[in-house]
């Protein structure tokens, strides 16, 4: 198989790593004598030349975006200034609180223990309800 790729692509055959069948006198963890040192660079020149070393380069944010980003922004944030707060009656809800709360008062064993726990859910779900950014739309102008 790599016999064939070569017949393929011969010049791949001096670009390509040494496999790890031996331990090939150019294949030393440094360069210690000047022999290796020019078998390194040459091999170096050669990948550079191929073009085979590429640098990565960080990709550009284009300047429509941003400014859509900023626009969207703002829309959020007059949005989120505009809100009521709405104050939902919910009397089901209160008296079932009210009657729990009693009950903890006078329970003991497991049944205390699913109240304080039925009691901590719901003030841990208020906060994650509460700390939730909103949902914010972007409309096309298009």
């Amino acid at each position: 198989m790599i016999a064939a790729n070569y017949r393929k692509s011969p010049q791949a055959m001096a670009l390509q790593l040494v496999l790890p069948f031996g331990r090939p006198v150019w294949q030393l963890p440094r360069p210690t004598t000047r022999v290796l040192r020019a078998i390194r660079a040459a091999r170096g020149v050669a990948f550079k030349l191929a073009g085979f070393i590429a640098y990565p380069t960080k990709p550009t944010t284009p300047q429509w975006f941003k400014d859509a980003a900023r626009k969207a922004r703002a829309l959020a944030a007059s949005v989120k200034a505009a809100l009521l707060p709405l104050a939902l009656n919910d009397t089901k809800a209160d008296a079932a609180e009210e009657a729990e709360a009693e009950e903890l008062k006078t329970a003991k064993g497991y049944r205390r223990h699913q109240l304080t726990l039925r009691r901590m859910w719901r003030e841990q779900a208020a906060t994650k309800a509460a700390a939730m950014p909103p949902a914010v739309y972007v409309f096309s102008t298009h």
